[in-house]
């Protein structure tokens, strides 16, 4: 991959994580059922074509690599959050 198409593919990436990030706070704040599937599934796509792009990065020796699995850590950590608020709201633990 380019650097350019590998800066424009991480660029979406992050734009998705905010569309994703809102939804989780909506469905937070608002109880929406909707929005936190939305949500579950904006993270795991994420973090899914993340890694495989940071895997693709990795065998054709890009410089980007790093960054998208720094960007698949990141998208991880917040949705381990994101799941610990909605196991409270659930009162599942």
């Amino acid at each position: 991959m380019e650097t350019r198409n590998g800066l424009i593919t991480l660029g979406i990436f992050v734009l998705l994580f905010a569309f994703t990030f809102v939804f989780c706070l909506e469905a937070l704040a608002l109880s929406s059922t909707l929005y936190g599937v939305l949500a579950m599934i904006g993270f795991v796509v994420s973090i899914a074509t993340a890694l495989f792009y940071g895997f693709i990065s990795k065998q054709n020796g890009d410089a980007l690599a790093p960054w998208f699995n720094t960007y698949a850590l990141v998208v991880g950590i917040i949705f381990v959050w994101y799941l610990t608020r909605v196991g409270t709201a659930f009162r599942w633990w």
